[in-house]
């Protein structure tokens, strides 16, 4: 243990990055349920972690840039920088937009009946959407870890 404590990480983005992959796909998990079930639970428990989400996008894409900062010089990084940049800020509007509308969801929905706030369409749209995230949040992790774990063959 007193190994572990020795050392520091000079860097927030290798520490931020994990939350939003993780909480971003389990929305997309939780929405999955949502579409066949319905019920408010599903829908509330999509939205919490949609914007937590989001709120974990915007840490790490902002952290981003001492990371690069780091790495600068490294071939991969420098060869695959644009793209990751581009996917995570892709992923982070995609991710800012649908909890908006969740929110907005939410708030509409505090008194109306499931079934006028939780129709199949609305349900699918959102399932679509949330297909989207997790596969453009699954793009962007994996060009990060190639800059970080890649070795050319």
């Amino acid at each position: 243990m007193e190994t572990v404590l020795q050392y520091e990480i000079p860097a927030l983005h290798p520490l931020a990055v994990h939350f939003p992959i993780a909480l971003l796909i389990a929305a997309f998990v939780v929405c999955a349920i949502w579409l066949v079930t319905g019920g408010r639970l599903w829908r509330r428990s999509t939205t919490i972690l949609l914007v937590a989400g989001a709120m974990g996008s915007a840490f790490a894409y902002f952290t981003g840039e001492a990371m690069y900062e780091m790495s600068e010089d490294i071939p991969v990084v420098d060869e695959l920088i644009e793209l990751h940049e581009t996917l995570a800020l892709v992923t982070l509007w995609i991710a800012v937009f649908l909890s908006l509308g969740a929110l907005v969801l939410e708030y509409l929905g505090r008194s109306a009946p499931d079934d006028t706030i939780d129709p199949v369409a609305m349900r699918l749209t959102a399932f679509v959407c949330l297909l989207a995230v997790a596969l453009v949040v699954a793009a962007t992790g994996h060009v990060g870890a190639t800059m970080v774990w890649g070795v050319a063959r």
